[in-house]
Formats: structure tokens, C-alpha cells, sequence
């Protein structure tokens, strides 16, 4: 599955969706929005690759599924930012890893949404 803003926006994950065990997202100057949050994930690790040339990631997962980032900044800004769970999550085979890369852009993964 890909998503790709390039001076636009895209947003995907609003309803029910399957995205595979592999999604692209790319943003060069534009803003492209991910929500796994009712996404039917696959057993096992799905691979997120973030990529932002002076432009926006935002992948919103839920709170309770296992996130790990990693990747490269280049005057740009990696961030996972979630809030604390008041209770132990949850065990699950399903996890997300992002793997971004940031020049001059921003790849954020968060569990909440603008308004939220």
C-alpha cells in the first residue's frame, strides 16, 4: 500500500481497511496522514516507511498496538508520541515498525488524532 502527497494531501484509514504487510508513505511538500487505528492488520510486524522532504507524516496508531521507530533526520523531526495507558496493554502478534526518513520534514507517530 502507498501514499504519496506531493504538494497535496492524502489521507487514508478513515474506515475499515487492510493494508498489507508493507506500506510507502511519501510526502514532499504535502501532508500525508495514515490511521491504522481500524486497519485489519496481518499477524506479525507490519513495515511503515516514511518518507518527508519538507513535508508532513502522520501515522495514527492505536494506543494499545506495539510501535517501534527508527530511521534518519536531516534538519527534520522524527517523533513517537503517545499518551500513558493507565492499564497494562494488551499482548497481541500484531506490531508496527516505522522506519522514517526526514529531510527538512517531519514523520510523527502518534495514538491520537487532531481534536482528539
Amino acid at each position: 500500500m502507498k501514499s504519496i502527497a506531493i504538494f497535496s494531501s492524502s489521507k487514508i484509514g478513515k474506515s475499515p481497511w487492510q493494508p498489507g504487510k508493507k506500506v510507502w508513505t511519501i510526502a514532499i511538500l504535502g501532508v500525508s496522514e495514515i490511521d491504522f487505528r481500524q486497519a485489519e492488520l496481518e499477524e506479525g510486524v507490519t513495515q511503515v516507511t516514511a518518507f518527508s522532504l519538507f513535508g508532513v507524516n502522520k501515522i495514527i496508531v492505536p494506543q494499545d498496538m506495539l510501535v517501534t521507530l527508527s530511521g534518519l533526520s536531516i534538519l527534520g523531526v522524527r517523533e513517537l508520541k503517545r499518551t500513558q495507558v493507565k492499564e497494562a496493554t494488551p499482548t497481541s502478534a500484531k506490531a508496527l515498525h516505522v522506519n522514517a526518513t526526514s529531510i527538512f520534514g517531519v514523520c510523527g507517530v502518534t495514538d491520537q488524532s487532531k481534536g482528539s
